[in-house]
């Protein structure tokens, strides 16, 4: 039981550690920039020595992909793609599956905005993350029954589509609508999927 314990403390603090390096990482982001920042930076923003950082990076390079690929991961993870097998998407039958998609995005949105808004040298992390859901959304495509195979050549023209009107809205309401809450944004979405982006504009708002 001791060892079990033991372990689980380690864990913890392995844990603990490694989100202390990534909250000083983006702090260095933001104060230095990804190319001037070095690990010297981000061990003393850490309050640690160097010997504890290269237990868990080999480098600014290895911590800077590490961060982002489990951001991508999890972005993707939370990535709704069940209206894909409703029949007919309306403000009803989908609007809790939306509404908690946009709510894990908006639970890391300062990371969010940090990591779009740096150079962070050959990681485009805004890119990437349409990039990942749209393979997300292909996948689901195909398993859809009602889809028909003869339009599988524009399967990744209508994920890119979708996920890039998505993404250009979620950064906007992170950046220049945060007066708009979550409930009015959720169902503005779904208006953009099902009416169209003009005609929301001119007749449902």
């Amino acid at each position: 039981m001791q060892y079990g314990e033991d372990m689980r403390e380690t864990d913890l603090r392995v844990v603990k550690t490694q989100e202390n390096i990534r909250d000083s990482f983006l702090q260095c982001l933001v104060e230095y920039g990804f190319l001037e920042m070095t690990v010297k930076n981000i061990t003393e923003k850490a309050r640690i020595n160097r010997s504890t950082f290269y237990k868990h990076y080999a480098d600014k390079y290895d911590l800077r992909d590490r961060y982002v690929d489990d951001v991508i991961a999890d972005f993707v993870e939370h990535l709704d793609v069940h209206f894909i097998g409703l029949p007919r998407i309306t403000v009803e039958n989908y609007y809790g599956d939306l509404r908690a998609c946009l709510e894990a995005f908006r639970k890391r949105q300062e990371e969010y905005l940090i990591l779009w808004g740096h150079n962070l040298q050959e990681r485009n992390v805004f890119e990437e993350m349409i990039d990942r859901g749209v393979h997300k959304l292909v996948a689901e495509f195909e398993r859809a029954p009602d889809i028909s195979m003869r339009k599988r050549q524009y399967y990744s023209l209508y994920a890119r589509l979708f996920l890039g009107n998505m993404m250009v809205s979620v950064r906007w309401w992170f950046t220049e609508g945060q007066q708009v809450d979550a409930d009015e944004f959720t169902k503005l979405m779904i208006l953009h999927m099902t009416d169209g982006i003009f005609p929301t504009l001119k007749y449902n708002m």
